[in-house]
């Protein structure tokens, strides 16, 4: 984008922010009878319009509305990474599984790891403080595996893979053996990929192989685990997986 359409584009989305929450204007927009417009959420917690204290009409601003449908809005903080572009529709999603603020470290489930930082700053993070759970897997755009052989309750291991973070869980409770994968990204960046759990016997023979889509960091485990979109077994099934007392585990990540 060249500077004249760059300052254009600035200059449009400073005038599709409500003037009373700073957001992008979602349809319906209404109009006070001097033309300032105001987003449908502030319209019905405000009498009067704040730049001129004019009445407001019960008539929508329908060419405002179709500008704002075609246009691509930026993540509010992408001051600090995010340069991703978004319709009017997918951009409050993409701040509902906001990541590029300040996140907790996904270790305070299992260590209570007390950082609270950038989601750029916890490879180092991951270094310095979690340097034994923490899988540098390659960044090549093909499947990546590695062996989940631990059978002890909340093992969690931190994975730099295709670049970027993922965080694998486990979690034994009530009889049951729960394993998953989420992506420190939001729900529609882990759609793009894909977690294989594949369990094999010391005959060599006998395997379960079983596939979900990564779950995004808004979603916390204990939802994941309830929902059903991970690994799901009974210990009785687990026991025949387990080889010289190391569960025969495999993990592999791939982009869908």
């Amino acid at each position: 984008m060249d500077d004249l359409s760059s300052a254009v584009g600035e200059v449009l989305l400073r005038d599709l922010e409500c003037p009373v929450c700073m957001e992008y204007m979602v349809p319906p927009i209404k109009l006070c009878t001097n033309g300032h417009n105001i987003c449908s959420g502030c319209r019905k917690s405000v009498q009067y319009c704040p730049t001129c204290k004019a009445k407001f009409l019960e008539t929508r601003n329908v060419a405002l509305e179709n500008i704002v449908r075609s246009q691509k809005y930026p993540c509010a903080n992408r001051q600090n990474g995010c340069l991703e572009l978004f319709s009017i529709e997918h951009i409050a999603e993409h701040h509902a599984g906001y990541v590029y603020g300040k996140i907790k470290c996904p270790f305070k489930l299992n260590k209570n790891c007390s950082w609270n930082g950038y989601r750029s700053d916890l490879i180092e993070h991951g270094n310095a403080a979690h340097a034994t759970e923490f899988l540098k897997l390659s960044i090549l755009f093909i499947p990546q595996s590695f062996l989940s052989p631990g059978l002890e309750d909340g093992i969690m291991k931190l994975l730099y893979c295709f670049g970027r973070l993922f965080v694998h869980y486990k979690r034994i409770r009530d009889g049951r053996y729960y394993a998953a994968v989420q992506l420190i990204g939001t729900n529609s960046e882990a759609s793009k990929y894909k977690c294989e759990f594949t369990l094999r016997a010391a005959n060599g023979i006998e395997q379960i192989s079983k596939t979900f889509l990564v779950q995004g960091y808004s979603e916390d485990f204990e939802t994941i685990f309830k929902s059903g979109k991970c690994l799901k077994l009974d210990e009785e099934t687990i026991n025949l997986f387990v080889v010289d007392e190391n569960l025969n585990l495999t993990v592999t990540l791939s982009i869908v």
